[in-house]
C-alpha cells in the first residue's frame, strides 16, 4: 500500500493539472456551437477546427455540417464526409446518421463496386442502436424498400416503431397510415 501512495499523489496531481485543459475544450466547443447558432461562422471555424483536428467528435460533427452547408467554408461534400466519418468512427450517433445520409443520397463516394445504400444502412444501424430516432426511421425505410438490406417489412416496422415511440413525426404518420392504432 505504501508503494501506491507516490503513484496516487502523482496521478492526483496530473488529474488536477489536466482539468483546466478539459474545461478549455468544453468552453471552446460550447463557444463554437454558440457561434454557429448565431451564424458567426468565422468565429465558429476558429474555435471548432483545432478541436476537430485534435480528435473531438462533437467538433468534427460541427465542422462536417459547416462544410456540408458551406457555412464559413467552401461547400464540400467530400470534406463533410471526411469530418462526419471521423466523428462516426468514434461512436457519435448524430455523425453516424449524417454519414448514412451522405451515402443514401449519393453525396459520398462508396468506392469501386460498393453499394452506397448498404454503407448507409450500416451507419444508420450504428446510430439507430444508440437510440437515434432519425436513423431508426431511415433504417426502417431502407428495410421497406430493400435498399442496401434485404427487404423485410417486419424489421422495417420494428425500427419505425422505435422512432415513433420517440416522437418522430414521419414514423408516427407512417404507423397511423398503415393501420396501427
Amino acid at each position: 500500500m505504501l508503494l501506491l501512495r507516490p503513484f496516487a499523489r502523482r496521478l492526483g496531481a496530473l488529474t488536477l493539472a489536466l482539468l483546466p485543459a478539459f474545461a478549455a475544450h468544453a468552453d471552446a466547443l460550447q463557444d463554437g456551437v454558440a457561434a454557429m447558432n448565431r451564424k458567426d461562422y468565422p468565429a465558429a471555424l476558429q474555435l471548432l477546427e483545432p478541436l476537430a483536428k485534435a480528435g473531438h467528435p462533437q467538433a468534427q460533427l460541427r465542422l462536417g455540417l459547416m462544410h456540408y452547408h458551406g457555412h464559413g467554408v467552401r461547400e464540400s461534400d467530400r470534406e463533410a464526409v471526411a469530418w462526419f466519418e471521423r466523428a462516426a468512427r468514434q461512436g457519435l450517433a448524430e455523425a453516424q446518421f449524417q454519414l448514412g445520409n451522405m451515402y443514401a443520397y449519393g453525396l459520398a463516394d462508396p468506392g469501386a463496386d460498393a453499394d452506397p445504400n448498404r454503407i448507409a444502412a450500416q451507419w444508420y444501424f450504428e446510430a439507430a442502436r444508440q437510440g437515434h430516432a432519425e436513423a431508426q426511421y431511415s433504417l426502417g425505410i431502407l428495410f421497406l424498400s430493400g435498399s442496401g438490406v434485404l427487404q423485410d417489412a417486419a424489421e422495417a416496422r420494428r425500427w419505425i416503431e422505435r422512432a415513433a415511440a420517440q416522437g418522430h413525426a414521419d414514423a408516427q404518420a407512417y404507423l397511423k397510415g398503415s393501420g396501427k392504432p
